[in-house]
């Protein structure tokens, strides 16, 4: 019974130091060709928003980790009652017919415009969220339909 409780010890200690001496990716810190850390900026996402009197909308995005190039997806999410849970609670669900692909230009930003009507802002109060995802970067926004 000691010797089994001494080998599993053992084979418990050996895997921690194994796991710890493995490469993990996802601790990498970019390193400039110095050996200095590279620090980036932060995603901006913004809107100048939308009345009841404008017909459309557009978000600006500034993806500062993105690649010129890099392809993202635009959604539209919005409060609703799932279609699987018709007696559930309202949820933030992407909003059918509202996901556009849109393009990082080489200044690292990008541009979506959407009606008031693909955004599913019928009255004035109404609220939705866009949300940027890709590869390499992320943003979200808020956008409410003002009088």
């Amino acid at each position: 019974m000691k010797t089994k409780n001494i080998l599993s010890i053992s084979f418990i200690v050996s895997f921690v130091l194994m796991m710890g001496c493995t490469e993990q990716p996802y601790f990498d810190i970019p390193y400039d060709e110095n050996g200095e850390v590279i620090f980036t900026d932060i995603s901006e996402v913004t809107s100048s928003g939308v009345t009841a009197s404008d017909p459309d909308f557009t978000v600006n995005a500034y993806f500062p980790n993105a690649k010129p190039g890099d392809v993202m997806k635009a959604e539209v999410l919005k409060n609703q009652v799932p279609s699987w849970d018709p007696e559930g609670a309202l949820q933030l669900l992407p909003l059918e017919g509202s996901l556009k692909e849109v393009t990082v230009g080489g200044d690292f930003t990008t541009s979506v415009t959407y009606t008031k009507e693909e955004a599913g802002l019928n009255n004035v109060g109404d609220v939705v969220t866009i949300v940027f995802s890709g590869d390499t970067d992320s943003g979200i926004i808020s956008i409410t339909l003002e009088p």
